[in-house]
């Protein structure tokens, strides 16, 4: 057996001036630098006279590639000790996670329920909801609503009962105006026997603008021959009556007797509006005018409109979508030694649709 003694092998301890891993150094390390077990940095160890060994150039180290043969046993302890700091940073961290998840699940649990804003609606008491806005083309450029249940079942009874009448006096009860609407009405029968349209149900929802007396509600209905038409009735005197004038798209004159005479007064009339190119005769200058198409409620007859272009009249009339054919409630008149029946001057703008607004004529 040999004399000589091994002798147990001793340690420095070294911390990394980059990472701050503590790690262990052999006393008797035969070089000057070593490399960091954690962030892998070749670190210059302090000889006996260095009191603050600078820090290799991290460039430097990582140039230079470390194998791992490079290590001893006592290295690998070394990482085993990282290791083992590192599960501890984790396991802290973990920690703090939870206690934070804690503290929030504990600060929610104790906030203070937020209260609703407005009034209190006790459990058994029923929520009435609020009624929709729906734009639409009303009489006045109002704003219609749906109507609530009670006034619908009143608007179909009497829609029914006009639509259904055997006699043109039991359909003139339901109207308004029944004295006055008798002579208009002779006058558009022109000879014609009276017969009622008929009632086969209500189109889509009904629209009322304003409340009270003067209220307007717009309708769709299909008549006895399955065709569909616009009905409106108006509130008098407390109760719904249909608005005759508007239905049968009355005007002041006929349009072959508006032809003939050629009135350069401005003559009441119901329409279809359509925007067209159409210049000749009098009015040949397309700088100057615009034209529009007008055409009768029952679509037999149709005349040129004009307007002077840009104009505030133009403006208003001008249809958003080039294909649709609103209606108006317009006065139209001839130019002075007019030549030509077809070509009218628009004198102005009653209202948009076929019901008289209230104040036309204040």
């Amino acid at each position: 057996m040999s004399d000589t003694v091994t002798t147990a092998r001793r340690w420095n301890s070294f911390v990394c001036p980059g990472c701050r891993c503590v790690f262990r150094v052999p006393q008797d390390h035969d070089g000057t630098g070593v490399v960091c077990p954690a962030c892998r940095v070749m670190l210059r160890l302090p000889g006996p006279d260095d009191e603050l060994p600078p820090l290799i150039s991290a460039s430097a180290a990582l140039a230079k590639p470390v194998d791992a043969g490079d290590y001893d046993d006592e290295d690998m302890d070394s990482d085993e000790a990282v290791t083992a700091a590192r599960s501890d940073r984790n396991f802290i961290a973990i920690l703090v996670m939870a206690a934070v998840v804690l503290v929030g699940i504990v600060a929610w649990w104790i906030m203070p329920e937020k209260k609703p804003v407005g009034p209190v609606v006790e459990a058994d008491t029923p929520v009435q909801p609020a009624p929709q806005l729906t734009p639409a083309a009303t009489p006045g450029g109002g704003t219609a609503v749906e109507p609530p249940k009670p006034l619908l079942v009143e608007i179909e009874s009497v829609v029914k009962a006009f639509l259904d009448a055997p006699t043109r006096e039991e359909a003139l009860a339901q109207v308004l105006d029944p004295a006055a609407t008798a002579l208009k009405w002779d006058a558009w029968l022109a000879g014609k026997s009276y017969v009622a349209p008929g009632f086969q149900g209500v189109l889509g929802e009904s629209k009322t603008t304003g409340t009270g007396e003067g209220a307007v509600s717009l309708l769709h209905v299909r008549i006895g021959d399955y065709t569909f038409r616009e009905i409106a009735l108006i509130k008098r005197d407390g109760r719904l009556k249909v608005d005759w004038e508007s239905w049968a798209g009355w005007s002041e004159m006929s349009w072959q007797e508006f032809r003939k005479k050629k009135p350069v007064e401005p003559t009441l009339f119901r329409v279809q509006l359509s925007r067209v190119e159409y210049f000749n005769f009098a009015f040949t200058d397309d700088r100057e005018w615009s034209s529009y198409r007008l055409d009768s409620p029952d679509g037999v007859d149709s005349i040129y409109g004009y307007v002077p272009r840009n104009g505030l009249l133009d403006q208003r009339l001008r249809p958003v979508d080039a294909n649709a054919k609103p209606k108006w409630l317009l006065k139209l008149k001839f130019p002075r030694d007019a030549t030509q029946d077809s070509q009218v001057l628009i004198d102005s703008v009653v209202d948009e649709g076929w019901v008289m607004p209230q104040n036309a004529g204040e």
